[in-house]
């Protein structure tokens, strides 16, 4: 008993810093660019204006008051501040930080001035929104308001501070508004890149297949051709309109070689065209990808066959797993394709999937799917060792 209870206070605290973790990571539109400068500019514009203001409040309070209220002042300013250069740090623990600071700050801000210059938090509340996701920032100015409300109702300045409260709600909600739809277009970007790169492949696809049908049929035919008229020819005794027939044919035999060389380089799955195609998808998705530099390492006769594990791995990544961060790892007989998305469970195997386990059983290797210790997506491929002729791989697995 005393294990599984200490078992389960062990998960419950890992599920809360999960929890935590989410609220607290980048939004997806703060990927790829600093694209909340203007905001954040307006902010420190906003600021400067209301330095006049600021200075004669802090001037009308008690001597004793006034040093308090100006180092709090600066301190909350430098912190706003630094939460817009540092906004985009991936930490969720700074993130947290400085939300957490700001809010004390601003709250100690408020104790000096008073209730009545509850305007010093619209600062706080704009930082927060900008670069927290809408849950957390939602709840903020939610608690934020509430607390006020009460302090004012209690200290009988209710009717002084509601504009100041229809300020912050108001800053605040339309804050929070205006990030969700840079948040929409954010996406809606990745979409179309994704649609484009997605795209480009199947009319490449459709290309070779048309050039194969037709010119490839026509040139057939025009060897065929070119061979029956040279065996008339020599036949007939005719050796040198034989000669130029037996030209035409070898020409006609290249371009249709040519073609088939052709078709097969827009159809062959290689790794390196994988990998290479795979940065442009996962960019244009909006996830950061740890890819191999080279496949040199690679046994030569298992490249086309993990070409097609890390396609699979790359399109499941972007269109089903939500991840921030996907690698790919070779070995010289294996692969591993790993992702951060939040999906917990079984894997349900798809078309796709069950495909790969057919042509990795063909060569005699073995597909493994699952999900790793914090959740996400990982498949591994892996040939037989005696693929490889005996090399060892020394994988950190």
């Amino acid at each position: 008993m005393t294990s599984s209870g200490t078992g389960d206070r062990v998960s419950s605290g890992r599920r809360a810093v999960r929890l935590v973790r989410r609220l607290f990571e980048p939004p997806s539109y703060l990927r790829g660019g600093r694209v909340l400068w203007v905001p954040a500019g307006l902010s420190l514009v906003f600021s400067l204006l209301m330095l006049p203001y600021a200075f004669n409040v802090i001037g009308d309070l008690a001597p004793e008051h006034r040093a308090w209220a100006k180092g709090i002042g600066v301190a909350y300013v430098v912190s706003y501040l630094l939460f817009v250069a540092l906004g985009e740090t991936k930490s969720w623990i700074v993130r947290m930080s400085m939300c957490v600071m700001l809010l004390v700050l601003g709250a100690a801000l408020v104790f000096f001035v008073g209730l009545q210059n509850v305007w010093v938090l619209v600062f706080a509340l704009c930082v927060i929104s900008a670069f927290t996701r809408a849950a957390f920032a939602g709840s903020v100015v939610v608690a934020m308001v509430a607390a006020l409300a009460i302090a004012a109702f209690m200290t009988g300045v209710i009717d002084e501070t509601l504009s100041e409260m229809l300020l912050l709600s108001s800053v605040g909600i339309a804050m929070i508004l205006f990030i969700r739809l840079v948040d929409a277009n954010a996406e809606l970007r990745r979409a179309r890149d994704r649609i484009a790169a997605f795209a480009v492949v199947e009319e490449r696809e459709r290309f070779a297949r048309d050039l194969h049908d037709i010119l490839g049929h026509s040139l057939t035919t025009i060897t065929v051709k070119a061979g029956l008229l040279r065996r008339i020819l020599e036949n007939s005794a005719r050796e040198a309109e034989a000669t130029e027939a037996r030209e035409v044919e070898q020409i006609a035999r290249q371009a249709l070689a040519d073609v088939r060389g052709t078709v097969s380089g827009y159809r062959v799955t290689t790794l390196a065209g994988e990998l290479a195609a795979a940065g442009t998808v996962l960019r244009s998705a909006g996830i950061e990808g740890r890819l191999p530099q080279a496949v040199d390492d690679v046994h030569p006769d298992a490249r086309e066959l993990f070409g097609y594990v890390v396609r699979e791995g790359i399109t499941n990544a972007v269109r089903h797993s939500g991840a921030r961060e996907l690698e790919v790892r070779l070995g010289r007989d294996w692969v591993v394709v790993k992702d951060d998305g939040p999906a917990r469970g079984p894997v349900h195997k798809g078309n796709g999937l069950r495909g790969l386990e057919e042509r990795m059983a063909e060569k005699g290797g073995t597909l493994s799917v699952g999900r790793g210790p914090d959740g996400g997506f990982f498949l591994r491929a892996e040939l037989p060792t005696d693929h490889n002729d005996g090399a060892k791989d020394g994988d950190t697995r």
